[in-house]
């Protein structure tokens, strides 16, 4: 089972920051015994405790922020009473998504550890809205798509082989758009919807994690056209440097 550890780049340097109101985490009592299960990996994976010194460290709150697990609805974040809302059936959703895809076999990397991955970048992206909430952060664009390249870049700043979990959250994306419950074509309503669609935030999330370092992934753009695969590194490469000074503008360590 693995267990999330941080890299706190600037510790040294810059002290540590205590959040003013800090975050309370809740699990409610699993009803079914895979829920059970799901909570008792959630606790030994110290994805909670991750998640909270990054917030310390890197973005406190200055009302505290709520997170409970085992909601009926979610995962979503909660503007009025400033709550993150994670159901168990999404870690186990997750996990169902990696093994049917046969991501050890592929990759080496069980689909609990895959799932894993997943559960904290949904966390960083929910925190993200919360964020943006707590500090009145303006959002030129889609709110939903700032948050997920917020969740990308704490991954790839502050956590140890945090490319390694972005590029896990980003395959999580590629699997829901081959869902079989999704038709094969888009209704109106996807076009509206706030999100941008699954397969662009794959492709979204590789492009942040290509730009931090173009030479350790070079390969990681491959599915991309020839003819249009050298514009989209350069791209990639710009991206990740403007999203990265941009998004330090707000956090507690500058770059």
């Amino acid at each position: 089972m693995k267990k999330i550890t941080t890299l706190f780049i600037f510790f040294a340097c810059s002290g540590q920051v205590f959040a003013k109101g800090g975050i309370t985490i809740e699990m409610q009592k699993p009803q079914t015994a895979q829920e059970q299960q799901t909570a008792s990996i959630i606790k030994a994976s110290e994805i909670n405790q991750t998640f909270t010194k990054l917030s310390s460290q890197y973005f406190p709150f200055n009302r505290r922020l709520r997170v409970q697990y085992g909601s009926s609805e979610g995962p979503y974040y909660d503007p009025e009473n400033h709550s993150i809302h994670i159901p168990y059936s999404f870690y186990l959703e997750s996990h169902d998504y990696f093994s049917k895809h046969g991501y050890e076999e592929k990759y080496g990397k069980s689909a609990e550890d895959g799932a894993t991955d997943a559960l904290l970048h949904t966390l960083l992206h929910e925190a993200g809205h919360a964020y943006i909430e707590d500090q009145r952060i303006p959002v030129l664009g889609k709110e939903e798509d700032a948050v997920d390249n917020f969740a990308t870049i704490i991954l790839l700043n502050y956590i140890e082989n945090g490319d390694d979990v972005a590029i896990s959250a980003a395959d999580m994306f590629a699997f829901e758009s081959q869902s079989e419950e999704r038709p094969n074509y888009y209704e109106m309503g996807d076009y509206a919807d706030e999100h941008s669609f699954d397969l662009q935030r794959y492709f979204s999330t590789l492009c942040l994690v290509y730009g931090s370092n173009p030479k350790k992934y070079q390969y990681l753009l491959d599915e991309v056209e020839d003819h249009y695969l050298g514009d989209r590194k350069d791209f990639c490469v710009s991206n990740f440097e403007i999203i990265n000074e941009n998004w330090h503008q707000y956090l507690s360590v500058k770059k």
